[in-house]
């Protein structure tokens, strides 16, 4: 089976369309692949791209970083979906310990990480959460604008 499944399959609701899902490794280059997938699944010229881009890789490099990890072989799964003007980036990893997201607020000026979900927040304009789904692990995800017009690209 390819990595990048279920392109343009429509849910069963009829009202959202799964754009793509792929598996990656729990790695730093996975964060450069989800970028990859993104484009090929909505293009460089939508005019959302950047902005999903962006948090699609925020998302991933989280995952990454905060998963604990329990095998070698762990996966992540990248899903993007469609609404009629929305655009949802899920990020679905294995868990591992308590995690609970920081702010952009609870960030000290001087710490060099921790900004990713301040980004993703700004981003989706505040349509962000996280699913704890247990010994199953957890979703991050984030909504954002997805039709020409409301869609403009961060700066």
């Amino acid at each position: 089976m390819n990595p990048a499944t279920n392109l343009g399959e429509k849910d069963v609701d009829g009202e959202s369309e799964i754009l793509g899902e792929a598996y990656l490794k729990l790695d730093p280059a996975s964060a450069s692949q989800a970028r990859a997938h993104v484009r090929a699944w909505i293009g460089a010229d939508h005019p959302a791209y950047e902005n999903i881009r962006l948090a699609t890789s925020e998302l991933v490099t989280n995952a990454i970083v905060h998963t604990g990890r329990k095998h070698i072989d762990d996966l992540m799964v990248l899903t993007l979906t469609r609404t009629a003007d929305l655009l949802y980036v899920q990020v679905m990893d294995p868990g591992g310990t308590p995690w609970e997201p920081r702010s952009p607020e609870a960030v000290p000026d001087d710490e060099e990480c921790g900004r990713g979900l301040g980004i993703v927040d700004e981003l989706s304009g505040q349509r962000w959460g996280v699913r704890d789904h247990g010994a199953l692990g957890r979703t991050v995800w984030c909504a954002i604008d997805g039709s020409p017009t409301q869609a403009a690209p961060c700066e």
